[in-house]
This record gives C-alpha cells, sequence and structure tokens, in this order.
C-alpha cells in the first residue's frame, strides 16, 4: 500500500479556513487534519506526534501547516515547529497566515516582471516603494 501524504493544518483560531483545507485537499495531500484553538506552547507536542508516528523517510510525505491571520504569531509558531524537530524525523513546515506570505510574494514576482519588461532592470538595487498595503498582506 502506497504511503499517505498528510498536511496537519495548525491554527490559533477557532476555525481553519476552509480555502486553505480547500487547497490542501487541491494540491495533492490524501488527508488534511486540522487544528484549531492552537497556542503556541502546543505546537511541539503536535509536531512531535506528527515526525514521531512515522519513520523518518516519511517526511517527505508529511507537512505542516501554520495558518490564523496574526503574521507575528505564525512566524514564531513556524518557528517552534522548526525547532521541534529532532533529526532524521523532520517535515516541511510552512506559514501563510491569510494567504499573506503567498500573496506578498505573488506582488513582488509581478513587481520584478514589470521591471523587467519596461525598465530592462531586476530588483537588485533597486528602491521600491508600495502604498494602499493593508492587514496582514500589507505587513508582509
Amino acid at each position: 500500500m502506497a504511503r499517505k501524504h498528510i498536511l496537519h493544518m495548525l491554527t490559533p483560531l477557532k476555525h481553519m479556513s476552509p480555502f486553505d483545507v480547500n487547497m490542501g485537499l487541491d494540491a495533492g495531500f490524501d488527508a488534511v487534519v486540522p487544528y484549531v484553538d492552537v497556542s503556541l506552547n502546543e505546537v511541539t507536542g503536535l509536531v512531535q506526534d506528527a515526525i514521531f508516528s512515522r519513520p523518518p523517510d516519511a517526511g517527505v510525505d508529511t507537512g505542516i501547516f501554520i495558518a490564523g491571520k496574526d503574521a507575528s504569531l505564525a512566524l514564531d509558531m513556524f518557528d517552534a515547529a522548526r525547532r521541534a524537530m529532532v533529526p532524521p524525523f523532520q517535515v516541511s513546515v510552512f506559514a501563510d497566515p491569510a494567504g499573506s506570505f503567498t500573496t506578498a510574494a505573488a506582488m513582488v514576482a509581478k513587481v520584478e516582471k514589470a521591471l523587467e519588461k519596461k525598465f530592462e532592470r531586476g530588483l537588485k538595487d533597486t528602491r521600491i516603494a508600495v502604498f494602499g498595503a493593508t492587514g496582514v498582506v500589507g505587513f508582509c
């Protein structure tokens, strides 16, 4: 039997975002397991339960996703998850509170493409000001 691809989704919020659950399943995970109301001090235990319940080579088939709406807390949870790893028991960890990190990355990619097209230059040594960014995405 083929090993299952499992995504453990941690959020400090009351509910996991249906958007994030859909994205996890659409990305091809066999199981997407939400953990809600997760506090920072619970991250280590949850991550270690995930890594020690499978053999070390299953790390590529297991992921931890940090959700929520607070970018600072998500980064703290991300750091706690990474510190919980005990080599060779390691898995991928990704944080994207309210889609802010992926949205910010997409904006940077669009700016980079526009710079190349209109000015024939890249981001290196370029100063750019962005106006109008608000909320969690604006924080990035």
